[in-house]
């Protein structure tokens, strides 16, 4: 392997279940190794480090740790986007497949945290109506329809990770940290190689941009948002994982990253909160209940989105004026 990690191996599937494996993995190199090593050594030591997050994680989803949920799906997301940065520098037939795998971790997890976090939003928001303008069982239905969407997605998590396909995802990525499957383009230096990435995942945002003013309606135009939205969080996690070996000026680009997906993120959060108050509106309705508070909760997230486009348009100026001239020039 190009970039010379070989971990001790640990066969047990019980333990890999339980996070015993990341204690097996190999010790992350130094910042001055990365620095002066290859971009292929960056990329191992990244992936070694967020597959030993995610085999950890796995412990406190089974226990039901508050939170754990969320960070096991953070892992799978950075996994995914490193085997996406660092694709051009990778042999594609053996990567792909785990990138469809951690895919599919990550759709398995998402249920519960996703109705989670919309509970807490609504509920919230709620929270705050003057108490005439709240009229209906809405507190009620938000909380029955949401707590029972985390329970069936927290179950879908649970069996995702007893399943024989989780094994084999976890199998597979015990073979790239062991033996990553690195092209030539890895034994780039790693701060020319990783600026090359970056100038590419910098290109891409700007594309997914530059698509949704040529949007043809509303909900296209919401795909659009949410497609930059993903190539602004895949840019932010590559530039995060550079900044050992280019340093300030990735730290600067994730910064700006984060703040365009944050924007974004408000946005695409707002437009699957005015869907599901749709359908609890719709069914309010037709079970005799009054859907006025439901109509009401739905134009205060209308208001929202508008806030966060807005957000996002200043987020975007400044990072095309900042970044763009740095990263492609």
């Amino acid at each position: 392997m190009a970039a010379g990690a070989s971990p001790a191996r640990v066969s047990s599937k019980f333990a890999r279940t339980v996070g015993e494996l990341a204690s097996a993995l190999p010790a992350p190199p130094s910042k001055d190794d990365l620095a002066g090593g290859t971009a292929g050594l960056l990329f191992v030591a990244l992936l070694t480090e967020q597959t030993a997050k995610l085999q950890l994680r796995d412990a406190g989803v089974r226990a039901g740790q508050a939170g754990s949920i969320h960070r096991m799906r953070i892992a799978a997301r950075r996994l995914r986007s490193a085997l996406t940065s660092f694709a051009p520098m990778l042999e594609r037939a053996a990567t792909d497949p785990v990138r469809a795998e951690l895919r599919w971790l990550g759709e398995s997890l998402g249920q519960a945290r996703d109705a989670q976090v919309l509970r807490e939003h609504l509920t919230g928001v709620l929270g705050q109506e003057p108490p005439e303008l709240v009229v209906g069982s809405v507190a009620a239905r938000i909380d029955d329809e949401l707590s029972a969407a985390y329970e069936a997605g927290r179950e879908r998590a649970l069996e995702a990770l007893e399943s024989e396909r989780y094994l084999r995802m976890l199998d597979a990525l015990d073979d790239l940290v062991g033996a990553a499957p690195l092209s030539p383009d890895a034994e780039a230096a790693a701060e020319e190689g990783v600026r090359r990435l970056l100038r590419r995942d910098v290109k891409r945002l700007d594309r997914e941009v530059r698509a949704i003013t040529s949007a043809q309606d509303p909900e296209a135009r919401d795909v659009a948002f949410h497609e930059a939205r993903k190539k602004a969080k895949r840019l932010r996690y590559a530039a995060e994982a550079a900044t050992p070996v280019v340093g300030k000026r990735a730290r600067s680009l994730a910064a700006s990253a984060k703040k365009v997906q944050e924007a974004l993120g408000v946005r695409q959060d707002s437009v699957v909160a005015r869907q599901r108050l749709r359908e609890y509106g719709m069914q309010a309705h037709l079970d005799g209940d009054n859907a006025f508070t439901f109509g009401r909760l739905h134009a205060l997230e209308q208001a929202r989105a508008d806030r966060a486009t807005a957000d996002f348009a200043t987020a975007w100026s400044t990072f095309h004026k900042r970044q763009i001239p740095r990263w492609v020039g």
